[in-house]
């Protein structure tokens, strides 16, 4: 016979909360009796649920669940790996989507930037080129700086 891990809680006990106490436990049971997935797998979707759901119920018994659980990961070494792992690739993540979303190309010449779109040329050649700076003298002499250096007084205005 299979054995049941255990998934009990060690909080206070009123009716209304051992109800939902057993509602947690007996759901985290079934994934991994009926459903085959392991306590560490079961553990490792808790994670990533309680991230995504907000839950809002009085008298804080989800709070205390998710206390013990989150303990659970925290000394499996393997499932606090996997935590990290995930929450530091989301915040990448996310800080690429904010960059991206507030990103100023500060590139003007427009052949250029049609060049640079290239498939020949990768992602971050892309980015450099975007962000540098075109520029021209009056004798014709033309180039591109970072945004990051001053301005030579010879250049001419573009735009």
């Amino acid at each position: 016979m299979k054995e049941i891990p255990e998934f009990g809680f060690k909080i206070r006990i009123t009716p209304k909360r051992s109800l939902i106490a057993i509602l947690i436990a007996s759901s985290l049971a079934f994934l991994t009796t009926k459903c085959g997935m392991s306590k560490q797998d079961v553990l490792k979707y808790y994670n990533e649920l309680r991230k995504l759901i907000k839950w809002d119920l009085p008298d804080s018994i989800i709070d205390d669940i998710d206390n013990e659980l989150n303990d659970k990961i925290n000394n499996d070494p393997e499932l606090l790996r996997q935590k990290i792992q995930t929450e530091v690739d989301g915040a990448i993540r996310n800080y690429e989507l904010e960059e991206e979303r507030n990103r100023v190309i500060n590139m003007k010449n427009k052949n250029i930037l049609e060049e640079i779109n290239k498939d020949k040329y990768n992602k971050l050649q892309k980015l450099i080129v975007e962000n540098a700076i075109y520029y021209e003298f009056a004798d014709g002499t033309m180039g591109i700086r970072g945004a990051w250096v001053a301005p030579d007084p010879r250049e001419i205005l573009l735009e």
